[in-house]
């Protein structure tokens, strides 16, 4: 397990576990059965779901990989009765209450649920995996080997998965965690040769890597102001899902300029200034700071598993009191980041985690669960263009779900499938109570951007 994954499993809670999931609405209903054949069937292009992740002893070495015992996909895939009648609320409550669950570390680490009884006969599919398991863009990958681009499309044989290949017991863990420390030490002294051999270059490396870190830094220790769901997380959730026409989306960049995560920004920055005037929270002078990842996946790394991911600290611009206003503060903030390169600091980090200890990760990641780099969570991945289709069922939505932790209480997530935006909210309800005032806040900022392309 790289650090970058194996932190994403240090900073997870009880209280707080980091899963990042998705809700997928159906037209029509599928059975559980049919679910769970479906996965069996795909399992074998996605090993790392047969998977569980096993600690090292004494935490010499970042937990393992290792092939699950006796692995059965059916284990994942459970049923649930919406209680009636069945709304989009209902459905909501029941995904959140299912997201607040810890996965079991025993097992490889992600859970399907069916959600049935939905109006007009429709039903839902919630799924979570653990944020070690897969990014964003991973997980879309996921999605995109369970769902088909055609209904008629033919049932794939199901394919037992492959025997053991990683050996287990406590010998063999202990000595692939040495062999780790070996190859970081190498690579440490081969950078050091490197550096002895190459003096120029590792002086304009050191540079870069030294200005890109402190850039972070400098971001991170910022005079960050405190919202109210920047506090300690409960134990409960709470979602709300919204749609937007990417058409709209498109129509106001090309009239305004920037670009689709530009707009998308802009949005979620007109969100939090009507939500946070309706609280009573001046947004005169008012900077939030959002963390955005950022992804790193070249071309041909489109099926690796795993995080491939930095992240930026982007200042929302929730001052301006029109959107015209704030589309061009956004634009101007973004292409200041952009051309300074900030998504590189935070990156430059996470490289200089991996020459680390194991117990030096996991002692920073608890460290930094207790301090405040941003105010939320925003991220925008690109999901399928095209239709999709379970089982010989239209996919309507696919509403995302990116983890909330201690100090960073709600998350705002965007999806793009078949020409609509798809916006899930996650938050705790003790922290935010109304989130469906903030999901109708984003609405209005969108209407009143799109209305003045």
């Amino acid at each position: 397990m790289t650090a970058t994954d194996a932190g994403f499993l240090y900073l997870d809670r009880p209280h707080a576990p980091l899963q990042i999931g998705a809700v997928v609405e159906l037209s029509g209903s599928i059975s559980v059965d049919e679910l769970a054949q479906r996965v069996e069937s795909r399992i074998a292009h996605m090993p790392r779901y047969a998977q569980r992740a096993v600690p090292v002893p004494l935490g010499i070495g970042h937990p393992q990989w290792e092939d699950a015992p006796d692995f059965d996909a059916r284990d994942h895939v459970q049923r649930w009765a919406l209680p009636a009648p069945a709304g989009e609320h209902e459905l909501r409550e029941l995904a959140a209450q299912l997201l607040a669950q810890p996965l079991a570390r025993e097992r490889p680490l992600w859970e399907m649920h069916l959600l049935e009884g939905g109006h007009d006969g429709r039903s839902a599919l919630f799924i979570k995996v653990h944020h070690c398991m897969a990014d964003g863009l991973s997980g879309v990958r996921l999605l995109d080997e369970i769902l088909d681009a055609k209904p008629g499309a033919a049932p794939e044989r199901a394919h037992s998965p492959t025997p053991p290949a990683l050996l287990q017991g406590t010998g063999v863990r202990v000595g692939r965690a040495l062999g780790e420390s070996l190859r970081r030490q190498l690579h440490a002294a081969g950078s050091v040769f490197d550096a002895v051999r190459r003096p120029m270059r590792a002086r304009a490396t050191a540079g870069a890597l030294r200005d890109a870190a402190w850039s972070a830094l400098r971001l991170a220790t910022g005079d960050i102001p405190e919202m109210p769901w920047n506090e300690h997380l409960g134990p409960r959730r709470q979602l709300y899902f919204s749609r937007l026409p990417l058409a709209g989306v498109t129509r106001v960049r090309r009239a305004r300029g920037g670009s689709i995560n530009d707009v998308v920004l802009c949005v979620l920055a007109g969100g939090l200034h009507r939500y946070l005037g309706s609280i009573g929270i001046r947004t005169r002078g008012l900077e939030l700071t959002a963390l955005v990842p950022v992804s790193l996946r070249r071309a041909d790394e489109g099926a690796a598993l795993g995080n491939r991911i930095s992240a930026m600290l982007v200042p929302l611009a929730v001052d301006p009191e029109d959107e015209i206003a704030r589309l061009a503060a956004m634009r101007a903030i973004t292409d200041r980041l952009k051309s300074a390169s900030a998504w590189t600091g935070i990156d430059s980090l996470l490289h200089l985690l991996d020459d680390l200890p194991a117990g030096l990760v996991a002692a920073a990641a608890r460290r930094l669960g207790r301090v405040r780099i941003a105010n939320v969570v925003a991220t925008n991945v690109p999901g399928p263009r095209e239709p999709r289709f379970l089982c010989g069922r239209p996919v309507e939505t696919i509403y995302p779900i990116v983890p909330i932790t201690d100090g960073l209480g709600l998350g705002l997530a965007v999806l793009s499938y078949a020409g609509t935006l798809h916006v899930g909210l996650n938050a705790d309800p003790g922290l935010v109570p109304d989130l469906e005032k903030l999901g109708s806040a984003i609405e209005s900022a969108f209407e009143e951007l799109q209305a003045s392309a």
